[in-house]
Parts: C-alpha cells; sequence; structure tokens
C-alpha cells in the first residue's frame, strides 16, 4: 500500500461487487442512462458507500482492518430498482426502492463502530445506492429500468485515488461474506 498525501488518505467502506453483479447493473440501467450526458462512472469503480471516512490518518488503517474482519455481512440481497436524479450531487444512481433490514442494521452496526472508535460518520440515514452518472446537469427522461438484485457478498475498505477525469477506487482490504451465512 502506498501511502497517500501528507501520511492520510481518503476511505470509505462499501459493499463491493463481483464483475458479474457490476455487469447486470450496467445492463439493468442501460437504456435509462441513454443520452442522460454527465460522465459515466466506471465499472471497475461501481460500489454501494455504507460509510464515507474522509481524509484518514495511515495509522488508523489497521484498526479500520479489525473493525472491516469483525463485520458480519448479512445474507440477503439489496435489489436497486430505481433511477435518481440527485440534483444537488448532481448525479444519476441506481437507487433500492426499500432498504433490507439486514442491511440496514449492517450500516448501523458499522457506523456505531466507527464513531465508537472516533472516526467521523456521516448523520444523515443510509440510502443505498450505487452512483451511475456523475455532472449530471438535468433529469433525463424517465425511462424505467430493469430490477438488478445485489447480493450482499463482500465489505471493502476502499481508497478514493484521484487521478485526471475522476478517481479511482481502490480496495485495500475485503471480506467476503462466509458460505452458508
Amino acid at each position: 500500500m502506498s501511502a497517500g498525501r501528507g501520511g492520510a488518505r481518503r476511505l470509505f467502506f462499501a459493499l463491493w461487487p463481483s464483475p458479474q453483479d457490476c455487469a447486470a447493473l450496467v445492463r439493468g440501467f442501460a437504456a435509462a442512462l441513454a443520452g442522460a450526458g454527465g460522465r459515466r462512472v466506471p465499472a471497475h469503480n461501481l460500489h454501494l458507500t455504507l460509510e464515507f471516512l474522509g481524509s484518514v490518518p495511515d495509522t488508523a488503517l489497521p484498526e479500520l482492518a479489525a473493525i472491516g474482519a469483525a463485520a458480519v455481512l448479512p445474507a440477503e440481497s439489496v435489489v436497486l430498482d430505481r433511477l435518481e436524479w440527485w440534483r444537488r450531487a448532481a448525479v444519476l444512481v441506481a437507487a433500492a426502492g426499500a432498504t433490507p433490514p439486514g442491511l440496514a442494521a449492517f450500516a448501523a452496526n458499522l457506523r456505531r463502530s466507527l464513531s465508537e472508535r472516533g472516526f467521523r460518520v456521516d448523520s444523515r440515514a443510509f440510502r443505498p445506492h450505487v452512483t451511475l452518472v456523475r455532472d449530471v446537469r438535468a433529469a433525463p427522461a424517465a425511462v424505467a429500468a430493469a430490477p438488478v438484485e445485489w447480493p450482499v457478498e463482500a465489505l471493502a475498505l476502499v481508497e478514493s485515488v484521484p487521478e485526471p477525469g475522476g478517481s479511482r477506487y481502490v480496495p485495500l482490504a475485503r471480506w467476503q461474506r462466509a458460505p452458508g451465512a
């Protein structure tokens, strides 16, 4: 792992999809995104953020890895069944019409664990979504998207690495849901 600027990195915890889940998400929302404008998020960067941590010192990586390793992913899926334009952020997202109860509890427990250890956490309610397009200045025409079922199988501690044209997301550590769990 390379050190971030000044010994700190921009980090977040996310559900990390398999390549097959990424492909299904891209297929399911392709028609809805046609002509939307903006900058599409590359398939290798697709993820479902659980908690954005911001700039975190490199010295905190072992503690964050321990938190991730102790987390027990729920045996359920989230269904991304709607396309939403978030005006303030200027993004199009694949969003879940309903949050699975186990995922909501998992996100709350992760947030509590981080907060108890002194990490900054978001105070907004958890809304499962995957950002698909950035820099979208107007709502696209309403087009139905095919619902995509995303199994909750992998948690990742991810670094946001700035690059020309956008960030690249690099998983620093991943934890798979135990088979049969």
